[in-house]
C-alpha cells in the first residue's frame, strides 16, 4: 500500500502556504504596487517553521538546521535591516538576537562543511574518498547520504540568496517586494523532494526555475501589446508598437504607467514633442505626471505613448505551480536540444 512521508506532507503543507503568501502579495502588488514587510514577516515564521520540521523529519542533524536558519537570517536583512553596534550597546534585544542567529548560522556553516562537504563532493563526482565509504551499517550509510544532499540543497539554496541580493542591488530586480517575493519561494522551496512534482526536477534549485517560468510568461506580452495597437489602429512606429500604447491624456493621471512621450526644448530654442524608447530611471508622482500632461495639453496633444508597469508577483504566482507541475524548463529545454 502506497503511503505518504510525514515530510511530504509537511513539504506540501509548506507549498500551500507559499501559495497564499504569494497570492496576497500579487494583489497587492497589482492594486498597489506596494507590499509591506509585515505580509513577508508573518508567512515566512509559519514557512520557515514548516522548513526546520521537515529538516527534522528527515533527521537532518543540527550543523544543517542552524545552516539554514543562518540563511534566513541573511534573507531577513531584506526586511529587518541588520543588527547596530550602537543599538547593542543600549541593550536592544531584537539587535542582540539577530547577532546571535548570525552567530549560530556561521557556527552551523562550519560544523556543515566538517562534516558533510566532502560527502556532498562525492555526490558531485568531485571527490573520490568520502567519509561515507567507511560506514559499515546501511541505515546509517543511508542518513549520510541524506544529510550530505540536504548540504547541497541548503548550499543552493544561500547561492540563490546571493543572486537575488545582487540582482536587487544592481537593479535588475526594480522593486523590493519581487527580491523579497523570490526569496520567500527559496526558503519555501529549497529542493524538489517534497512538493510532488510530476515533471522532471534537476538539481537546479526550484526558485531558478520559477524565475525560468516567469520570465517566459514575459515573452507573451510583446505579443499582446502589438496585438493591442493593431486592434487599436495604431500600427507604427515599429519600435513603439511592441512594448508602449497611446492612451488619451485625461485616462493617464491615477493608473500605474510611465509616460514616454514628453516635452522638450529643441536645439532652436523651440518646444517639441520626444518620445522615449525607455522610462527615466527616476521615480515620477502623480504632480509630475500632471505637469508633464499639462505640458503636452499646451501643445495641441491629446495622446501620449505610455508603457505599463506591470507587478512581477503577478508572474511569479502562476510561475509556482507551473514549476511543480512541468518541473525545471532548463532541463525540457536541454533535452529538446539533445543534451
Amino acid at each position: 500500500m502506497w503511503t505518504v512521508a510525514p515530510s511530504d506532507l509537511v513539504g506540501l503543507l509548506r507549498l500551500t502556504i507559499l501559495l497564499l503568501c504569494m497570492g496576497g502579495a500579487a494583489a497587492m502588488d497589482h492594486w498597489t504596487r506596494r507590499v509591506p514587510n509585515d505580509w513577508w514577516i508573518r508567512w515566512g515564521v509559519a514557512i520557515v517553521f514548516l522548513l526546520c520540521i521537515e529538516m527534522m523529519l528527515l533527521e537532518a542533524d543540527i550543523s544543517l538546521i542552524l545552516l539554514a536558519l543562518g540563511i534566513v537570517a541573511w534573507a531577513s536583512i531584506s526586511v529587518i535591516g541588520t543588527p547596530s553596534l550602537t543599538d547593542m550597546k543600549n541593550g536592544s534585544y531584537l539587535d542582540w538576537t539577530v547577532f546571535c542567529w548570525y552567530v549560530l548560522g556561521l557556527v552551523g556553516l562550519g560544523c556543515s562543511i566538517i562534516l558533510h562537504a566532502e560527502n556532498a563532493l562525492w555526490i558531485m563526482n568531485l571527490h573520490n574518498n568520502p567519509p561515507l565509504f567507511q560506514i559499515l551499517d546501511g541505515s546509517d550509510l543511508e542518513l549520510a547520504t541524506i544529510h550530505a544532499n540536504i548540504f547541497l540543497d541548503l548550499i543552493g539554496l544561500a547561492i540563490c540568496i546571493g543572486f537575488i541580493e545582487l540582482s536587487w542591488r544592481m537593479r535588475l530586480l526594480h522593486g523590493g517586494a519581487d527580491a523579497k517575493a523570490l526569496m520567500i519561494v527559496a526558503i519555501a522551496l529549497p529542493w524538489w523532494s517534497g512538493i510532488g512534482v510530476i515533471g522532471m526536477s534537476s538539481m537546479i534549485p526550484p526558485m531558478i526555475s520559477v524565475l525560468v517560468w516567469s520570465a517566459a510568461s514575459f515573452l507573451f506580452l510583446p505579443i499582446r501589446t502589438i496585438v493591442t495597437n493593431i486592434s487599436k489602429g495604431v500600427r507604427s512606429p515599429i519600435k513603439m508598437i511592441w512594448h508602449s500604447e497611446k492612451w488619451p491624456l485625461d485616462k493617464i493621471l491615477g493608473k500605474h504607467v510611465w509616460i514616454l512621450s514628453e516635452v522638450i526644448d529643441g536645439t532652436d530654442g523651440e518646444r517639441k514633442i520626444s518620445v522615449r524608447m525607455r522610462p527615466k530611471r527616476t521615480k515620477e508622482n502623480s504632480e509630475t505626471i500632471a505637469i508633464k500632461i499639462e505640458e503636452l495639453n499646451q501643445l495641441g496633444e491629446t495622446e501620449a505613448w505610455i508603457t505599463k508597469k506591470h507587478p512581477f508577483l503577478v508572474y511569479v504566482l502562476p510561475s509556482i505551480p507551473l514549476a511543480v507541475i512541468f518541473g525545471d524548463p532548463i532541463v525540457w529545454i536541454l533535452s529538446i536540444v539533445g543534451f
